[in-house]
């Protein structure tokens, strides 16, 4: 058994507005078995490295579960049916910053150049005029603004009711599970559908390898930290409830990854591995029951399941469910299109270790503030 040493920068939920180089990253020692190096993205970025040490440092290595096989939770959320988000989601994500300007600058004009807004031409005095509701006077500047502000908040509560929608019409309607039997090939998986139910058009399917988020708790023994102290930067305090997404009922997504959902089960509900890097989209033709899925065009190693450092691969299957019973209103109410509602099936794919090293120049990263698992579904 040889020595590694981990060193990765995790991306957080909200990644985009943060600084990589200004996140500590997570580094330990740790005994295994795996002798090949594997370089996930550039370490002035977001990345993870597994790095073989010549040296015998086993007096201060870890001992971490390592495994080739998932864990029972991660099969539990990422192996069954699951529903395309609602597109308002994406539309809502992408005007919110926009209302919280609008609000801001809004509060910040009246608050600081509020006594001179009638001074200004042509628009000065229809934003200083206030506006009358019931008792009480309003700036008009603010209720031009606050409409561009709640907009997307009622767009969010709408995707979600019909999100909700769909899952009820779904738990009070089941199906039966996709059976596909699967056969690595060196460069991609053969799959085989031995069973698909009789509602179920299948039309396309891929390959996707991505890294789960790590485990809260290894991460704070890593950099040090106490469980109910001050997390580091990229992780939030615990929440108070269990919620259906893989970390985030212990604070390590930062934000909602996933659309509401109507149980805890999160069957219906897959959610976006922040680093996933996919396969092509292949047709599933009618007439023929075996396909083969390619890998990526990057070379991942093997699956590895660990708290720290998890390679996960996975087969995405897509298609429709047809609308049986649900009248044209119902189906616009919620968001079924008249060809049926748009599912998927995913599940585990074991990959076996690669004998070379691995190096990815640049962390693959997907659009988890769209909470869509897919990053945009190709046409039927």
């Amino acid at each position: 058994m040889s020595i590694s040493k981990i060193s990765m920068r995790y991306p957080p939920f909200d990644r985009d507005s943060a600084n990589p180089e200004m996140i500590q990253p997570v580094e330990c020692l740790l005994k295994s078995e795996i002798k090949n190096s594997i370089k996930i993205g550039s370490a002035s970025d977001w990345y993870a490295h597994w790095t073989p040490l010549e040296e015998d440092r086993s007096d201060i290595a870890v001992e971490l579960p390592l495994t080739n096989a998932p864990s029972d939770l991660i099969i539990s959320k990422r192996r069954g049916w699951f529903i395309k988000p609602d597109p308002l989601h994406k539309i809502s994500r992408r005007i919110l910053p926009y209302g919280v300007f609008a609000i801001i600058a809004a509060l910040s004009i009246q608050a600081f150049f509020g006594g001179i807004l009638e001074d200004i031409p042509l628009f000065g005095g229809i934003l200083s005029e206030p506006v009358s509701f019931g008792p009480l006077d309003y700036p008009a500047i603010l209720l031009i603004a606050f409409p561009i502000f709640i907009v997307p908040i009622f767009l969010r509560v709408a995707s979600n009711l019909r999100d909700l929608r769909k899952q009820r019409s779904w738990l009070s309607d089941p199906i039966l599970p996709l059976e596909v039997q699967t056969k690595w090939k060196g460069d991609g998986v053969e799959i085989e559908f031995l069973s698909i139910p009789e509602e179920v058009s299948l039309s396309h399917a891929r390959l996707v390898v991505g890294m789960p988020v790590p485990e809260r708790e290894s991460i704070l023994n890593m950099v040090g930290r106490e469980r109910d102290g001050q997390p580091p930067p990229g992780l939030s305090t615990p929440t108070p409830v269990s919620r259906i997404a893989l970390g985030e009922s212990d604070g390590t997504n930062v934000g909602e990854t996933v659309p509401m959902s109507s149980d805890n089960s999160g069957t219906l509900v897959l959610e976006p591995l922040r680093v996933s890097d996919p396969g092509m989209w292949v047709p599933v033709k009618v007439d023929s029951r075996i396909m083969f899925l390619p890998e990526p065009e990057n070379l991942w190693p093997g699956s590895i399941y660990s708290p720290l450092f998890t390679v996960h691969w996975e087969i995405q299957v897509i298609g429709k469910r047809a609308a049986r019973g649900l009248s044209i209103g119902k189906q616009i109410r919620h968001g079924v299109s008249e060809g049926g509602l748009d599912i998927g099936w995913a599940q585990e794919q074991s990959v076996p270790m690669r004998g070379d090293d691995i190096d990815i120049p640049f962390m693959p990263l997907s659009g988890v503030m769209d909470l869509d698992p897919l990053g945009g579904w190709p046409e039927s």
